[in-house]
């Protein structure tokens, strides 16, 4: 009997808090990729692949919960890569993936934020929505080039029917110097 209440307890703990685990875990991963010997080793080993490996790990710093590893491997394959190329082609992963976010709210998600902004325009204190269109791409852009997850930021750029190319621009420059800096480090540390 107890057990079971116990078993309860555990699954309920898991389920209202499977965000913060599930990122807990991506920071372990990026530990032990950074850590590991045998990682490291692969990941020197693939001479002629190290660029297909930024490109994926571009592909994967966008999404919250992949981040951390991508980080880890931006990192370690910097070490022996000319930092720019890193840069660059780990960009052009990164807004890959920033891009289906955007185009999924920009082109799916619309009707119901439409709706949402007809509802809340009625109330004269939420006319904040139409300063907040003049400011969002710069907001959004601040949390492409930070560590939070790029999917806030698509998701404020398709929630105003933000530019594909001009999204495509800031996307590609925030990530750019983000992965820069990673890279930058990766030769100096």
């Amino acid at each position: 009997m107890k057990l079971k209440k116990d078993l309860k307890i555990t699954e309920r703990f898991v389920w209202n808090h499977i965000n913060a685990l599930i990122i807990v875990l991506s920071i372990l991963i990026a530990i032990l990729i950074l850590r590991s010997e045998l990682i490291n080793n692969f990941i020197n080993s693939l001479n002629n692949l190290k660029y297909f490996g930024i490109f994926i790990a571009g592909l994967f710093f966008s999404y919250g919960f992949t981040t951390a590893p991508a980080i880890s491997v931006l990192y370690l394959l910097a070490e022996d890569v000319n930092v720019l190329l890193v840069a660059i082609i780990g960009s052009i992963g990164a807004i890959i993936s920033d891009f289906l976010i955007f185009s999924f709210v920009k082109y799916k998600v619309t009707k119901e934020i439409k709706r949402i902004e007809r509802e809340i325009n009625f109330h004269p204190k939420f006319r904040f929505i139409k300063m907040f269109k003049k400011i969002a791409p710069f907001i959004g852009g601040l949390v492409i080039a930070s560590p939070l997850p790029d999917e806030i930021a698509a998701t404020i750029f398709g929630a105003i029917k933000f530019d594909n190319k001009k999204f495509l621009i800031i996307a590609f420059f925030a990530k750019f110097i983000s992965i820069l800096i990673i890279a930058s480090l990766a030769k100096l540390i």
